[in-house]
């Protein structure tokens, strides 16, 4: 063989090792939102694509649309595809412990974000302290209705199976009772958690309640929906508190200034948060990250957008 055909051979040799050893590096992962048709939902399933493919893998996008049992099969169907890792939020908390087991059991990392598993076995766990956003989303209501002692509060009540719903509902009632004890505190929701039920359900509370002085949602859709609903009855002196400081809040404060009725938001960063998932991700991959228990959780304080602060505000710096 002569040197110039040895030579071809060897750099033949070179290049399929080569493709070879990417082939083996490239890895799957997997988001599963809570509903893509959500504004958060859809901001964090963006970014953590993004994420996903700077690292050289491959992204996929299932959407249970808010449905635990669509979610369930949905991450059965993945194991079963073998994906190389999944980054999910927990549509059911209780629920979700079977289905963290299945992954566990397959090899497959799993990293939690917002909603989490109660018994917290994901591989990695991300969140926002929705009990202090709670707080804080009292704190804005009494600042904006001047402390009034005998106010009326309409609250979205939470929905038991959503974890970070009863964070920031106790949050809220809790700081209330605390301080506030002679406000009366209305606690009520819908089985009908889209949009539409939403702003259904704030034109029954309007009703049952038209002496309300403001309400709490602990949800964009439902923020502006009843936001909607408080402006086409004409009770148009009523706050309302909302929670995730999504886009569409912080363009109706800007563009109805200072006066606006939706006067605070606290809210969680997509882009930091999917961002910081993904960064779990690799660090499993790696063998730089072990989680140390149930309570070991990257917790982020929310942020606050409010009417004031509208113009200049941007949750994800």
């Amino acid at each position: 063989m002569n040197k110039k055909l040895a030579s071809m051979l060897l750099a033949g040799t070179v290049i399929i090792a080569s493709t070879m050893a990417a082939q083996a590096e490239e890895k799957t992962i997997a988001i599963v939102p809570w509903d893509i048709s959500q504004a958060f939902a859809a901001q964090f399933a963006e970014v953590a694509t993004e994420a996903i493919e700077a690292n050289g893998w491959k992204a996929v996008t299932m959407d249970p649309k808010g449905d635990w049992a669509s979610e369930y099969t949905i991450i059965e169907n993945l194991i079963t595809q073998q994906v190389d890792g999944i980054i999910y939020t927990a549509i059911d908390a209780d629920g979700a412990n079977d289905a963290v087991e299945l992954c566990k059991e397959a090899g497959i990392p799993i990293v939690g974000y917002d909603c989490l598993a109660s018994e917290g076995g994901e591989d990695a766990a991300v969140r926002y302290d929705d009990y202090r956003g709670g707080e804080m989303a009292a704190e804005q209501v009494m600042e904006a209705l001047q402390g009034k002692t005998d106010a009326q509060i309409v609250v979205y009540e939470e929905e038991p199976s959503i974890a970070s719903s009863g964070l920031r509902v106790n949050g809220f009632v809790e700081y209330m009772e605390a301080n506030y004890p002679e406000v009366k505190i209305v606690v009520n929701r819908s089985a009908d958690r889209t949009a539409d039920g939403c702003y259904i359900w704030a034109t029954d509370m309007i009703t049952t309640y038209p002496d309300a002085d403001a309400f709490f949602c602990w949800w964009n859709e439902c923020t502006m929906a009843t936001y909607n609903a408080l402006q086409d009855a004409e009770k148009t002196e009523v706050y309302v508190i909302g929670y995730d400081a999504m886009e569409e809040q912080q363009n109706l404060m800007k563009s109805v200034g200072e006066d606006c009725k939706l006067y605070a938001s606290p809210g969680m960063s997509a882009a930091k948060m999917a961002n910081k998932c993904v960064e779990y991700m690799g660090q499993i991959f790696e063998g730089t990250y072990t989680r140390a228990g149930a309570e070991d959780i990257c917790q982020m304080i929310p942020e606050l957008l409010t009417v004031h602060n509208a113009q200049e505000f941007d949750i994800d710096k």
